[in-house]
């Protein structure tokens, strides 16, 4: 990966920063196995044409010190744990910042920010809410390692420190996280690691299919891989700049549309893949992506005139 530097910021910096490829050959990490199919072989196949700017990557020296300064926590705990498990052709592989072997505890920090844990939780078609969906994934597959390995997994902790907490916001609004630590826990059962086992071996298949196909034949990332966010319907009126109102159903806007009568009509905003966006640094080689960004700068052309 080629890493700039637009704002001539020091050596040491941009030596800090520079990552290295997160897979070796025939190996793919927890991590990896949670991102799109799409996504892993194509940052593979272009790794070395693949760009960011330091300036980009500011975060990724805290999250590497947070992980430094904790690495020799916890006097009976087995800190920065490398597991593997083959799977098929290919390895899985899994590093575990903290394990408490006579409690099962799985244990993993993040450094990340209070937008990250605002969106967290969130409410299924079904009024089920789920949280935080691919750090429960990371930790069950860091689970199923363990008990490949013989060992025991009862329980996955996320501790989250929060790099843009604000006590002035915490005070104002108490939806907001309350402590600039965030703590994001729950229990592995029997069912759950069938469950993770069932989808590492999916996920594996499908990264052996597609290793040799051609870009474009490689099928897109899932909604939930790239962020996508959801449609949203809004009812305009004839004259007006905003929207009279926003509904999550094409049904309730267009119900609303008749309720109000004549010089009412309906837009539909087409949510973006925040992923792809501003997060896949593979992007400039993904024709779902490519074509993803240019239909939506094209719709906010168009809202913009209207």
């Amino acid at each position: 990966m080629k890493i700039t530097n637009k704002l001539n910021l020091p050596y040491g910096l941009v030596k800090a920063v520079s990552p290295d490829p997160h897979n070796k050959p025939g190996e793919i990490s927890a991590t990896t196995l949670i991102q799109g199919t799409k996504q892993v072989i194509l940052t593979q196949r272009y790794w070395d044409r693949l760009e960011d700017d330091v300036s980009e990557r500011i975060w990724a020296v805290f999250g590497t010190a947070v992980h430094a300064l904790l690495e020799n926590e916890g006097e009976n705990d087995f800190c920065e744990i490398e597991l593997k498990q083959k799977v098929s052709n290919i390895t899985v592989t899994g590093r575990i910042d903290n394990y408490n072997m006579a409690t099962g505890t799985i244990c993993d920090y993040k450094s990340t920010s209070v937008y990250k844990v605002k969106a967290g939780f969130q409410k299924d078609s079904k009024g089920v809410v789920h949280g935080f969906p691919e750090w429960r994934m990371q930790g069950l597959i860091y689970a199923w390692l363990l008990q490949k390995n013989g060992l025991p997994a009862t329980k996955c902790r996320f501790i989250a420190l929060l790099k843009d907490h604000s006590k002035t916001e915490a005070e104002r609004d108490h939806s907001y996280p309350q402590s600039q630590v965030f703590m994001y826990e729950f229990n592995v059962a029997k069912e759950d690691l069938e469950e993770i086992e069932n989808f590492i071996r999916k996920k594996v298949f499908q990264y052996e299919l597609f290793s040799a196909t051609e870009d474009d034949m490689i099928p897109e990332c899932t909604a939930e891989e790239r962020w996508q966010k959801k449609d949203v319907y809004a009812v305009k009126k004839e004259g007006r700049k905003t929207a009279v109102k926003l509904f999550d159903t094409q049904e309730e806007a267009e119900a609303k549309i008749a309720e109000l009568g004549k010089g009412h009509y309906l837009e539909v905003r087409k949510g973006e893949s925040m992923k792809c966006k501003n997060y896949c640094l593979c992007r400039g080689f993904c024709n779902f992506c490519q074509q993803n960004l240019v239909s939506n700068e094209d719709a906010d052309d168009v809202a913009k005139a209207a």
